[in-house]
């Protein structure tokens, strides 16, 4: 039987979310655009990692996503719409599959989260990116060769987000701070 969500939990989710959002920043201004994602991979995946093995059920990514994406959704409500179907996708896999006690199972949902955003992101942009200076690069993200190969270097790289993660939870479970499984 799963216990319910507690205080700790969403303050844990919580600081989590604030280090994928400042890996965003630190990143961000040194990927080319249409390729952030992949440079922040690495990053995000290392905290989201974090929260999936301290949190440990499914709704983990969601209790760390969506309150991001509805503060974003001040901004655009596209954004809130984008990250609500990465979550959606990530966490519907999860569902048939187990929770993040394991970290095979933590790999799957930073692989499924990051692939889903990148190639989500991918197209949503190409789609609502309109004038004559972005014509080249929406009919080369559209390429379905490209748009394969795009979603599985973001896979990867959620992998050694995955990896750089995992490396952190094997120091707090030394150190006493963090109660996983393998």
């Amino acid at each position: 039987m799963q216990h319910s969500w507690h205080l700790r939990d969403f303050v844990f989710a919580a600081f989590m979310t604030i280090g994928m959002i400042l890996a965003v920043f630190i990143v961000g201004p040194f990927a080319p655009p249409g390729l952030q994602l992949l440079a922040w991979a690495p990053l995000g995946g290392i905290f989201l990692t974090l929260g999936m093995a301290r949190l440990q059920r499914r709704g983990s990514v969601a209790l760390m996503i969506l309150p991001l994406a509805l503060l974003l959704g001040l901004i655009s409500p596209i954004i809130t719409l984008y990250l609500a179907a990465t979550v959606l996708i990530t966490e519907g896999a999860m569902f048939f599959i187990s929770n993040y006690r394991n970290k095979r199972h933590r790999l799957l949902g930073n692989v499924l989260f990051f692939s889903s955003a990148n190639l989500g992101g991918l197209l949503l942009g190409a789609y609502l990116i309109r004038g004559a200076r972005s014509a080249p690069f929406v009919q080369f993200v559209t390429q379905p060769l490209v748009l394969l190969l795009l979603t599985v270097a973001a896979g990867l790289a959620g992998g050694i987000g995955w990896w750089l993660g995992e490396l952190a939870v094997q120091q707090l479970r030394k150190a006493g701070k963090m109660d996983v499984d393998d």
